[in-house]
């Protein structure tokens, strides 16, 4: 037989007949009328080439036939029942693996209080970080092959979504004995030095060059790195200085002997979002795990 010449109520019709053997309770177990339901039984009697029911003084008897559908019609609407349900997401008993890319800044800030937080509420939840630099969304978010990215970007693709979830303001840093820096740091004295910038583009401009661009500034850039966690270790050993977040300028300030100094140009907040594309925009899962990364970065 083929299923898709089937209409799939005749199937409920059949349940309840079988379950009530009464075509009016079978009926208002349906929610439709005693015709109605009569009609639906003729149709099965044709469909499957069997009368189906005997009507007796008691009710209607099941035929072999019937009686031999009952319990393998049941199974199957019950499984379908179960498969077109809305989707759910229970943290508690959920294995999931989320991809992310992103930054060892944001990783450095975000994850090990993202990771405390899953141990106690989806203890079987997996989390896989994949290195992104640069300020733009990848497009892995679009094939599928991650799913979100947390971090900078100028702009939003097409069929995208964006969230901010945290803010870091800019701060200067320099050894504890560097030689030409006093109490205060002058913007004259901030361009006579060398700077370290962080940057995955070699023409990429940072975000002091153009606020210095505005001023019709330039500084000087010694060296361009990779990644954020690098620029403490290169400033303690050297006469450069950096502007970098002050999560990373504080948290190693102490352990590797840097001064942390007020910027001499205002500079732009540094604005963290994640991004993840519509296709999983409705998957509560999805939509679980972006609320727990919004909720653990409103603790920062």
């Amino acid at each position: 037989m083929n299923i898709t010449s089937v209409n799939l109520n005749l199937l409920v019709a059949l349940v309840a007949l079988l379950e009530e053997r009464s075509v009016t309770r079978a009926a208002r177990r349906a929610g439709v009328t005693q015709p109605a339901m009569s009609n639906s039984l003729a149709q099965l009697r044709v469909l499957l080439n069997d009368p189906l029911f005997v009507r007796r003084a008691h009710g209607l008897e099941p035929t072999p036939r019937a009686l031999e559908l009952s319990e393998p019609l049941q199974q199957g609407l019950r499984l379908l029942g179960h498969v077109l349900e809305p989707p759910s997401f229970d943290p508690a008993t959920a294995e999931r693996r989320f991809v992310i890319e992103t930054s060892d800044y944001v990783e450095f800030v975000l994850m090990p209080p993202l990771l405390r937080a899953l141990a106690k509420q989806a203890p079987h939840v997996r989390v896989e970080v994949r290195p992104w630099g640069l300020h733009e969304v990848p497009p892995s978010l679009a094939r599928s092959e991650s799913d979100l990215m947390i971090g900078f970007y100028d702009n939003l693709p097409p069929r995208h979504q964006a969230r901010i979830v945290f803010e870091d303001e800019y701060v200067c840093i320099v050894r504890s004995q560097h030689p030409r820096i006093k109490k205060r740091l002058t913007l004259e004295r901030y361009l006579e030095l060398e700077h370290v910038l962080v940057s995955q583009r070699s023409d990429a401009p940072g975000s002091v060059d153009r606020a210095l661009e505005k001023q019709g500034k330039r500084r000087r850039v010694a060296a361009r790195v990779s990644h954020f966690l690098m620029v403490p270790m290169l400033i303690a050993r050297t006469d450069f200085i950096a502007a970098i977040n002050r999560r990373v300028a504080e948290a190693f300030a102490k352990p590797l002997g840097l001064r942390i100094l007020e910027p001499p140009l205002t500079l732009p907040r540094g604005r963290t979002g994640q991004v993840w594309h519509d296709q999983l925009n409705s998957d509560p899962a999805h939509q679980w795990f972006r609320a727990l990364v919004e909720r653990v970065c409103a603790e920062l």
